[in-house]
């Protein structure tokens, strides 16, 4: 395929104001859906599924405590926590208590997911605000699968205190009140609590940072930026190496342990992710859409987008038309 001429960019020529981690968050697009309540006395115990989607907690009184992969986690007043997708995990009032699968509780109570439930003892409660999120788009999200397997902010000792915790009573409030269109209001606050959650995780230096780590390394993070930022520049594994101010060979095994992908690959994702999202705006032609991710001609675009997504540009859009 013939595309444009390299650009040859140095890292110190990188603009500073371009945010990727704010252009990954959008791209996420992410729905907050099946918001609930939980009023639990102890002792209890949730032990919930692996599902397809992000969930939250949010802990409003009391405590719990979070188990994960083997890990425990203690959730107080004022903390909240975002578990990725396809990972079961189980809650407690503390970790010696038995734990039910959620679903035998609800059917227990001829409940479905959201609204009240009530459950456990006569001693302390907690009360947590639950909710689940849904992608927009079924296509491949590059970074997405790859946040931390789990994401949770303790109250802080700081200005974003008295902030934070006037959302998750606004969240709280309109969960139990579900006054008219609390649906979107809740939706817009998750989104709120979803971000600070990421940022908390970044500032924390954990060893499972994962990707989140090449946003602030000085070698990688410019190169994210560009790619971000002009995804149709006819990238090479060479012009990102030398943004990276680094050797291909060093750059490209760098760039693949900590970001999870070969640079090009990732390119590419990016640029389909892109695509789609270019796709609900009809005064875009399929050819103009390809130019903006990288491709010269609609028919170089067409195979990309076929081999990443599964059909053809068209087709994917007739069919998100419809739906």
């Amino acid at each position: 395929m013939r595309r444009k001429s390299e650009s040859f960019v140095q890292s110190s020529d990188e603009p500073p104001s371009f945010d990727v981690l704010d252009d990954v968050l959008r791209g996420l697009q992410l729905r907050s859906r099946d918001h609930g309540r939980y009023e639990l006395r102890a002792p209890w115990g949730l032990e919930m599924d692996r599902a397809s989607f992000p969930v939250f907690y949010a802990v409003m009184r009391g405590q719990c405590v979070l188990t994960i992969d083997g890990g425990d986690h203690v959730l107080a007043e004022g903390d909240f926590a975002f578990v990725a997708p396809d990972r079961g995990f189980t809650l407690r009032d503390r970790r010696q208590t038995p734990a039910l699968p959620l679903q035998d509780v609800y059917a227990a109570r001829g409940l479905r997911c959201g609204g009240v439930l009530s459950y456990g003892g006569s001693g302390v409660e907690t009360i947590l605000v639950v909710g689940s999120f849904a992608f927009e788009h079924t296509t491949p999200r590059p970074l997405a699968y790859r946040l931390p397997i789990l994401l949770y902010v303790n109250k802080p000792g700081t200005s974003r205190a008295r902030w934070l915790e006037s959302t998750l009573d606004l969240v709280a409030t309109e969960v139990a009140e579900r006054r008219p269109g609390y649906e979107t209001t809740v939706s817009r606050l998750a989104d709120v609590l979803f971000v600070e959650a990421v940022r908390a995780h970044m500032e924390s230096r954990s060893s499972d940072r994962g990707w989140l780590r090449a946003l602030d390394d000085p070698r990688l993070g410019p190169v994210l930026r560009r790619i971000h930022e002009t995804p149709e520049e006819a990238w090479t594994l060479r012009s990102l190496s030398r943004v990276a101010g680094m050797s291909r060979s060093v750059f490209a095994a760098r760039f693949k342990e900590v970001v999870g992908d070969a640079p090009l690959a990732y390119l590419g994702k990016w640029r389909m992710h892109r695509a789609v999202q270019l796709m609900d705006d009809r005064q875009l032609s399929l050819a103009e859409i390809g130019r903006r991710v990288g491709y010269e001609t609609e028919s170089a675009f067409g195979k990309a987008f076929k081999r990443s997504v599964g059909m053809t540009p068209g087709r994917y859009r007739r069919e998100r038309e419809h739906r």
